[in-house]
């Protein structure tokens, strides 16, 4: 009898630890759903900094639960893949959307697999990975096919032709897949966006009465960004043609739309927490040298303008008055473009004000193409001379160069590349030493820079 009443106790506290686990077990996995939710919520409000917090509160929950539900931890993985891509930590990104895809694909949740291969694409488009971008994104396609899913077809014929052929400069095949897009019924943002990477590819390969239809409907957009960047593609087809007048009225709408975009921007700006040693150790350097290389900028800038105006005269001795002042005109507005560049006036606040205000931006994909766009204006086509000189270089690669090109310290090029001052120089020396295969020379970074 004793041995019975023993044997109910140990079989009655088992059930009730095996209960409580699983209770316990089933509550995690109860609240790692309601993150996610959240998540998914504050996601759609561009609060992603908060939206980021829940994922992966969702993913330790799910971790410790051991749970079984692979359709929840592989879009938590997914998401969570969405807000590192645009907090520009790449590489984690891509990790997330393929174990997501891992996830997908063990359930057979081909909807699933279809969107986490295209977020892949995205974050692989980041790295400057344009091999595996084009993999990634005709994984997703193949899928899309299958599903006979029109809507996602036109946004991977789209993303292809901008993040792939576009990069590679297949303009030509770029402008095949976009129209691919717009044939297939785009509407709202995504059809404005393909209008205006149409209309710029168009301006690439010197079609511009091809380009201006696409772009006049791309400015029909109720997004400030891509009035932007039609702006500043529509004024380089008036520099062209050295209609100035034209030009001039374009670069104001440029200037118009860019004040518009910041004030969108700001209000989805994700807070950056930097650390009050670092600032402590690098405010008084970055402030002098910075002071140092605004001096030689603007020495060098007066010399260059000079000496223009000095060959003008020489050569164009019979231009009137009018014809001197609009030329001069026009080596100012090059100037204000160049600083109207989110890129380049995050930098110079950097360089002159390191507080945490100054430290408080968030650059996106976009701000990076507008500010290699600009330089190239400015130092004619420099990087296009630097990509045919260089091919191994990545975007990621050539966003240094146009930073060096611009004349900014290697202190103010590691704060707004988010890395620490001794990860950036190293990061340099493989620059020069493996992508530019330069090992042998004896001229600075900078140096080649400077003569490109």
């Amino acid at each position: 009898m004793k041995a019975k009443v023993t044997y109910l106790l140990s079989f009655l506290l088992a059930f009730g630890i095996i209960s409580t686990s699983c209770e316990s077990q089933a509550r995690r996995e109860q609240q790692a759903r309601a993150l996610y939710e959240q998540g998914v919520q504050l996601r759609s409000q561009r609060l992603s900094e908060e939206a980021t917090g829940c994922f992966l509160e969702a993913l330790s929950l799910m971790d410790n639960a051991e749970t079984h539900n692979v359709q929840l931890r592989a879009n938590i993985k997914d998401n969570l893949g969405a807000m590192y891509n645009k907090h520009q930590m790449f590489e984690d990104a891509l990790k997330m959307h393929r174990e997501a895809v891992d996830d997908f694909k063990q359930i057979h949740d081909s909807v699933g697999m279809m969107t986490a291969w295209r977020n892949c694409g995205r974050a692989a488009k980041s790295l400057g990975w344009f091999a595996q971008t084009k993999q990634f994104y005709d994984n997703a396609f193949q899928i899309a096919t299958l599903l006979n899913n029109k809507e996602m077809i036109a946004d991977l014929y789209l993303e292809i032709g901008r993040d792939y052929y576009m990069e590679i400069g297949d303009y030509e095949k770029a402008i095949e897949f976009v129209q691919n897009a717009i044939n297939g019924g785009m509407e709202g943002n995504d059809l404005d966006i393909a209008n205006m990477t149409l209309g710029i590819l168009y301006y690439y390969i010197d079609e511009n009465d091809n380009a201006k239809p696409y772009l006049e409907k791309a400015l029909q957009s109720d997004r400030a960004g891509v009035r932007m960047s039609v702006y500043q593609t529509l004024y380089g087809i008036a520099l062209n043609k050295e209609n100035l007048e034209l030009a001039m009225e374009y670069e104001q709408l440029f200037l118009e739309n860019m004040a518009l975009a910041e004030k969108e921007h700001n209000n989805e700006n994700i807070q950056r927490i930097k650390s009050e040693s670092e600032l402590t150790a690098q405010k008084n350097e970055l402030e002098t040298m910075h002071r140092t290389k605004s001096l030689k900028l603007y020495l060098i800038i007066a010399v260059v303008l000079l000496g223009s105006l000095t060959i003008l005269l020489i050569v164009r001795k019979r231009v009137t008055d009018n014809k001197i002042k609009s030329l001069e005109k026009e080596l100012q507005m090059r100037d204000k473009v160049m600083l109207s560049s989110s890129v380049f006036t995050t930098a110079k606040n950097l360089g002159e004000h390191l507080t945490a205000d100054a430290l408080n931006f968030d650059l996106s994909d976009a701000d990076w193409d507008d500010f290699i766009s600009m330089t190239d204006l400015v130092y004619d086509g420099f990087s296009e001379k630097l990509l045919a000189k260089f091919p191994k270089l990545t975007r990621n690669d050539v966003r240094i160069c146009c930073l060096t090109k611009n004349g900014f310290s290697n202190q103010v090029i590691s704060v707004l590349l988010e890395t620490q001052l001794e990860s950036y120089y190293k990061r340099k020396m493989r620059i020069k030493q493996t992508k530019m295969e330069l090992a042998d020379d004896n001229r600075t970074f900078e140096e080649i820079i400077s003569e490109i």
